[in-house]
């Protein structure tokens, strides 16, 4: 997200007081939250004792990765909460997928959950057919399904995501645990200045239990919300004085935003949603919305403790109140090895990064955010997802501007499958390059303006635009784009190469 759509998003936030939550969960949880987070300053002095790890990691051999991911109910610790969660091999963290540009990524998927699911592999720009990037194919209980990604041996480097994407209970089993992050190696050689120092995989989750440590279906004053980084509740970050490592964050919540500050410091963003940035910039804080990326640099201050606290978020009026909430503690001592070397430029190499041509465009459309609070249907033009429905079709080579509108009192995160996309403008205002994303959020009333080259051959199929917001996705707000070969067509109306079926695999059921 730019400092521009940041501004945009502080002005939603409010004045009003905090909301504290406090409730024990018993018998799996001693004593009430204030115990485990401290109040909403202070870190409570038995935090923070376990350094932050990064989960399991599976890393590609010979060029390519195999890898069996089961989902399943299972249950997980975090800190001194036991929740009944549903994760990937029984990892609430999500396992480390590596993979380098050109590799083949195999993922067997084994489905032991009481309700289908699926996988998106989250800003991929991969084949959405057959066993590829295809979330429209549903795995039903008890099944397996092999996923086949090739990345291209061009693909941009940087941190991705995979994620439950089954439509109408998303949000449950993403809140549960379904994720993980994925790392198309070579970010770092884009950015030489980040070649040599530590990275830090930040995998930020939220579950909000009840008192049995279920996922809770209604927000009530007695849940407790979990925030956690890594699958972990307050981890301690070490780092030396004068030491700079490189941070990358992964919003892996269902409908979360975070707005994070680290005391005493300030985080040099370089790369958003898996790329670089043209411009990198120091800022106090960092907003970013459910599946966004944020690579940024941090330099450890003098000798002593700094905790990095999640702040307390508005998303307006008709929207989500997160509350705030200490999310670690960064310790900079002095280590054994050598001083470390200043920092160079932390600007990516030249030719890295190229702005979407717009001296020819192809086709101008309108993306309209809306909702009925009625009903509690959410609408892209008017109208809720039907998967047996092509909402736009285009053809291959084209390059469009959309223009993203949202009629509602709360934010709306725009996302699509597939292609990454160019920020033109928000609210009329024009908005310099600074690279490609695949997520921006739409102010309240407002609208942004986006570029998408659909020239990539490598994504002709049908794939998926929403809000990525997944309660305002399953509720209605997701749309389906067929990117065609021109010489051949798109596919017929009703033809469904997927092999999806909805209607035998949706229950009402969902992660406890």
């Amino acid at each position: 997200m730019s400092p521009h759509i940041s501004r945009i998003l502080r002005g939603a936030a409010t004045a009003l007081g905090l909301v504290v939550l406090a409730a024990g969960l018993s018998p799996a949880v001693a004593g009430p939250l204030d115990t485990i987070f401290g109040s909403p300053s202070d870190l409570p002095p038995s935090a923070a004792v376990e350094p932050m790890t990064s989960p399991p990691e599976f890393h590609s051999q010979n060029g390519e990765l195999r890898v069996t991911l089961e989902a399943k109910e299972s249950k997980a610790r975090l800190g001194k909460f036991e929740i009944n969660a549903a994760t990937y091999n029984g990892v609430y963290g999500g396992p480390v997928l590596r993979v380098k540009p050109g590799d083949v990524l195999h993922v067997r998927l084994v489905n032991h959950l009481p309700q289908a699911t699926n996988m998106h592999f989250h800003g991929l720009a991969v084949s959405p057919q057959g066993h590829g990037d295809n979330s429209m194919k549903m795995v039903a209980p008890g099944e397996t399904w092999d996923y086949e990604v090739p990345i291209p041996k061009d693909h941009p480097p940087g941190v991705y995501w995979y994620h439950t994407h089954a439509h109408s209970f998303a949000e449950r089993q993403l809140m549960g645990g379904l994720s993980g992050t994925l790392v198309v190696e070579g970010f770092q050689d884009k950015v030489p200045a980040t070649k040599a120092l530590k990275e830090r995989i930040f995998a930020l989750k939220e579950f909000q239990a009840d008192p049995q440590g279920n996922l809770a279906r209604v927000t009530k004053a007695y849940n407790v919300d979990i925030k956690t980084i890594n699958g972990q509740l307050m981890p301690r970050i070490d780092i030396q004085p004068g030491e700079t490592q490189l941070w990358r964050f992964i919003d892996q919540t269902a409908n979360m935003y975070f707005r994070l500050t680290l005391e005493g410091h300030t985080f040099t963003v370089v790369g958003r949603d898996s790329q670089p940035v043209a411009n990198p910039q120091a800022v106090r804080e960092l907003m970013f919305g459910p599946s966004e990326r944020v690579d940024v640099l941090v330099t450890g201050g003098p000798a002593g403790s700094y905790k990095l606290v999640s702040e307390r978020t508005m998303t307006g009026p008709a929207g989500d109140d997160f509350p705030k909430q200490n999310m670690a503690l960064m310790v900079s001592a002095r280590g054994s090895g050598p001083a470390p070397a200043p920092l160079g430029t932390v600007a990516a190499a030249p030719g890295v990064l190229k702005p979407i041509p717009g001296d020819h465009i192809d086709e101008h459309r309108l993306v309209a955010f809306s909702e009925d609070p009625v009903t509690g249907l959410f609408f892209i033009n008017h109208t809720v997802f039907d998967h047996e429905r092509v909402d736009v079709k285009v053809p291959l080579g084209s390059i469009e501007e959309w223009t993203l509108r949202n009629a509602s009192d709360e934010l709306h995160l725009f996302h699509i499958h597939q292609a990454p996309f160019q920020v033109i403008a928000i609210n009329g205002k024009a908005v310099p390059f600074d690279g490609l994303v695949d997520t921006v959020s739409v102010p309240i009333h407002g609208e942004v303006k986006i570029r998408i080259a659909f020239t990539d051959p490598n994504i002709i199929g049908r794939f998926m635009f929403h809000c990525h917001i997944l309660e305002h996705e399953d509720k209605g707000m997701m749309a389906q784009i067929e990117v065609y070969d021109p010489k051949v067509g798109p596919m017929p109306e009703g033809h469904d190469t997927t092999h999806m079926n909805h209607a035998n695999m949706d229950t009402p059921n969902a992660p406890r």
